[in-house]
């Protein structure tokens, strides 16, 4: 049986980008990680990497976003991309990953179809106006509180909702 989530990733798209998750982060996204957020990669939770495949069949980490579970909601956090993979992309190769939505938001469909039975939402915390459309495009939908946004996948009572948003607010930015 297929995985789902192996799906979400456009077949076109499929010969040269692949989204799966790693065991360890430091591995393959430590030195990115900490260019972008000066701090080393979690090391628990899930590690999602898109990696591209060059024209000299290398593959090369274009994406990491890493999902943690906080009881019963995922936190998707630590989310960055390499320019300098984008970069060496071909310029075909770049354009239809744009046109599919983008190395984040082909992580971030790939992650709600892994986890969704794991949990009852996924929350996030953007505060950039860019990465904030990348994941409203995905399906997250502001949650109240600056900055904190949800992707409800489950049909939750309203009360619920709100306990879990107040859950989540209280940990602060993550």
């Amino acid at each position: 049986m297929i995985d789902d989530a192996l799906l979400t990733t456009p077949q076109a798209l499929r010969p040269f980008l692949v989204i799966t998750e790693i065991d360890d982060a430091e591995v393959l996204v430590g030195e990115l990680f900490r260019r972008k957020f000066a701090a080393p990669p979690p090391d628990v939770g899930h590690h999602l990497v898109a990696l591209y495949r060059h024209a000299d069949g290398a593959l090369r980490v274009a994406g990491y976003s890493h999902m943690r579970a906080f009881g019963d909601v995922y936190l998707s956090g630590g989310s960055c991309s390499d320019g300098a993979t984008i970069r060496a992309m071909s310029d075909a190769h770049r354009e239809a990953i744009q046109a599919a939505g983008g190395v984040w938001y082909l992580i971030l469909k790939y992650a709600f179809a892994r986890y969704a039975g794991d949990c009852d939402a996924f929350f996030g915390h953007c505060g950039d106006r860019r990465a904030l459309e990348v994941a409203h495009a995905a399906g997250f939908v502001d949650a109240g509180p600056q900055h904190l946004i949800a992707h409800w996948h489950k049909a939750l009572h309203e009360n619920v909702r709100r306990a879990l948003v107040a859950k989540v607010e209280a940990l602060g930015p993550f």
